[in-house]
């Protein structure tokens, strides 16, 4: 029952750091898209858990399935903060200085120098 407690509280703390940036921008600006009909963000959900956006390195989407059949997701979209891309490795956002040179984020972040 703990691993469980923690396991949600570090989710539950990695989406707020996730999201912390948004929340300190423009209160007049249009909120961004979190559900599965977004078009904003390319990427479907097939399966539960963080996904890197195929298009942009700078963004990632988790799935979730609150049904828990294993066929409605839920996409809740979301953007690194400056200078960052996602990490798949930690489920995070990471310089792309940090990430392999084989990450696919590593070599796009490369050539926009």
């Amino acid at each position: 029952m703990k691993k469980i407690l923690l396991c949600c509280c570090a989710m539950i703390l990695a989406m707020w750091v996730a999201i912390s940036p948004a929340l300190a921008a423009d209160s007049n600006s249009p909120a961004p898209a979190t559900d599965s009909n977004s078009t904003a963000m390319a990427g479907e959900c097939t399966s539960e858990g963080f996904f890197v956006n195929p298009e942009d390195c700078t963004k990632f989407f988790r799935c979730v399935d609150f049904s828990q059949d294993g066929k409605s997701f839920t996409k809740f979209d979301f953007e690194c903060g400056p200078g960052t891309v996602y990490d798949e490795r930690y489920n995070t956002c990471n310089h792309a200085w940090a990430l392999p040179e084989s990450d696919k984020c590593y070599k796009s972040m490369s050539s926009m120098k």
